[in-house]
């Protein structure tokens, strides 16, 4: 539900936060929080940790976590949970809200009242099938089959599993009879419409939902009960709500693990994903068949920087892999191939070696140019001249995807060894693809500083003022008379004084959400969560906010003295004016400090 402009009024904006409490947003989002007075804790879903570190606050509708210092509210939340735009966070909750957001016309608002209608039928028919499935008299002959693939119960509840009955027109009278039109299930693609009338799509098939990454059902993937049906699989068509090329099966499911684990496991199928993820290693996604697309890139690197690949062991997986890699290099993912044993896919693996195994091939994981030498070396003699010049063209081919020049020229120097050739050779291959070498430093990759981290004494009486200011901002009058936020050393304290200064002069009462929401930068919405969500308040935050305008008085004196006795060295000037200014301030500096 896609909208025509980003501009989302302040009262219907301020209306949809008000009705997604912070609290229950998170808990659907499936961290896992627990009632500590007026406020909840929980796992940090953003790093790993064994205590719980996580607080959120429904009254202050904020969170943050005092061990990786994440902190906003609701949105700031969807945004980094799930890799949101602001307006994909705002659609989502608007959409929990039951609170249509403004669309630019009549045509708009149709589509997006289309889009609803046909998630409601999905949803609908991911239920129908999950209740044909557990029904021993209808689903008996699917739930043996799932069972004969080691699927357990909890994880059929937990994917919602189900079964199209063989009938011609089973979900045609199932959905009828609930409400819906025959051109709704066209449209969704949970139906055929030729000359011969309405045909059910998936009849006779075990069904999967597939979900998008807020957990909407938007198609439909079939896998035959019998194996003389053909085809074997079947997914739901292209339609309004689903698009092969842009969704994978289990993101939803494993965003959490895929965030704690900062790697997701890329295999093919649906069996690939759901036995891995059912035996614990649960940060994998499937492509819903061998073909992946830039989209695909795009999606994973919202949820993590590294992707291990995990195709079949077999030719067609190779291929698979191959494609796959150029696409996520060129996407700036890092990449690593896990190889299975030939004529293996991830689903036998696993129910044959258990998950202990699985994990020591998922860390025995090559880099890309590992996989490329040993995949020439198994289907060559790689000492044969022209063996090697076709690995040689492979290699470069890989490599010229490469975002990062550092990982570039060490993979080329890491190539030319194994291959034992000249590293010119390569680069020279490299430069006949285009590609341009050049060795600019890469930014160390860090956890964000908490802001009372090695703070200087000044700094560390303005995080005190600041601190004050956002828990009460009625106080914002007093330090406006007596400060100006260009003073504060700390640029991040800047930064938020700014904010405080140009809200308070167009609002008489400060909305910390909207302060939020108005900051695109995330270091400055923590900084501001851990004011609000500290767990000890000053008793007297007046005192405090005097206090500290007290202290940075002195500071700013000490740098209009040192700065005037600086410039009378410079000149020589010791006349006595200066010296009498030196002196009255030395004196405000004193009565300061009493």
């Amino acid at each position: 539900m896609r909208q025509a402009s980003n501009y989302i009024p302040r009262e219907i904006l301020d209306n949809i936060c008000a009705q997604n409490d912070i609290a229950e947003v998170i808990s659907e989002c499936g961290v896992l929080l627990k009632p500590v007075g007026k406020t909840y804790k929980g796992l940090c879903p953003f790093h790993d940790e064994k205590t719980p570190s996580f607080n959120v606050s429904p009254e202050k509708q904020a969170f943050y976590c005092f061990g990786c210092n994440a902190g906003g509210n609701v949105i700031s939340f969807l945004r980094k949970y799930d890799g949101k735009s602001f307006m994909e966070a705002m659609e989502w909750l608007s959409e929990r809200a039951g609170i249509p957001l403004p669309a630019q016309d009549g045509r708009a608002r149709q589509i997006s009242q289309k889009r609803l209608e046909l998630q409601d039928l999905n949803r609908f028919a991911m239920e129908h099938f999950h209740r044909q499935l557990l029904d021993p008299k209808i689903g008996g002959y699917a739930l043996a089959y799932l069972k004969n693939r080691a699927i357990k119960d909890q994880t059929i509840r937990e994917f919602q599993l189900g079964y199209a009955t063989p009938g011609r027109q089973d979900i045609v009278k199932a959905a009828t009879q609930a409400g819906f039109s025959i051109q709704q299930l066209i449209d969704v693609g949970l139906i055929r419409s030729d000359e011969q009338g309405t045909t059910d799509r998936f009849r006779g098939r075990v069904i999967f939902p597939i979900r998008d990454e807020r957990g909407n059902p938007v198609g439909f993937g079939g896998r035959a009960v019998s194996e003389e049906q053909l085809p074997k699989y079947l997914n739901s068509p292209t339609t309004a709500l689903y698009d092969k090329s842009k969704t994978l099966y289990n993101l939803y499911e494993a965003r959490q693990a895929i965030q704690k684990e900062e790697k997701v496991i890329l295999v093919e199928g649906y069996f690939d994903a759901l036995m891995p993820y059912q035996a614990g290693a649960q940060n994998v996604v499937a492509s819903l068949g061998t073909s992946f697309s830039a989209s695909h890139a795009d999606l994973l690197k919202r949820f993590a920087d590294e992707t291990i690949l995990l195709y079949d062991g077999d030719p067609a997986g190779f291929q698979a892999t191959l494609r796959g890699l150029h696409i996520l290099l060129a996407a700036g993912l890092r990449v690593q191939v896990a190889s299975l044993p030939p004529d293996t896919d991830p689903d036998q693996f696993i129910r044959a070696q258990g998950l202990d195994t699985f994990n020591q091939l998922i860390d025995s994981a090559m880099n890309l140019i590992e996989f490329q030498i040993q995949r020439a070396t198994q289907q060559h003699a790689i000492h044969r001249i022209d063996v090697k010049t076709q690995a040689i063209k492979e290699i470069a081919l890989t490599l010229s995807n490469l975002k990062n020049q550092v990982e570039l020229s060490e993979y080329a120097k890491y190539a030319a060894q194994e291959l034992d050739i000249e590293r010119s050779v390569l680069l020279r291959e490299l430069q006949r693809l285009g590609v341009k070498m050049s060795r600019p430093v890469s930014p160390p990759r860090h956890t964000q500083a908490a802001p009372t981290a090695r703070m200087s004494p000044r700094e560390s009486i303005e995080w005190q003022l600041i601190e004050a200011l956002l828990q009460g901002p009625d106080l914002l009058s007093l330090a406006k008379a007596n400060f100006h936020y260009q003073d504060f050393t700390h640029p991040d304290f800047a930064t938020i004084g700014r904010m405080l200064w140009e809200a308070s002069d167009n609002e008489a009462i400060i909305d910390m959400q909207n302060l939020i929401n108005a900051c695109a930068n995330e270091k400055i919405t923590s900084i501001i969560s851990k004011a609000l969500l500290k767990k000890t308040i000053p008793p007297n935050l007046t005192t405090r906010v005097e206090g500290c305008l007290k202290k940075l008085k002195d500071f700013l004196l000490w740098d209009v003295e040192r700065m005037r006795r600086s410039e009378a060295l410079a000149q020589g000037n010791n006349s006595k004016s200066i010296l009498a200014e030196l002196v009255e301030l030395s004196n405000r500096r004193r009565q300061l400090a009493r």
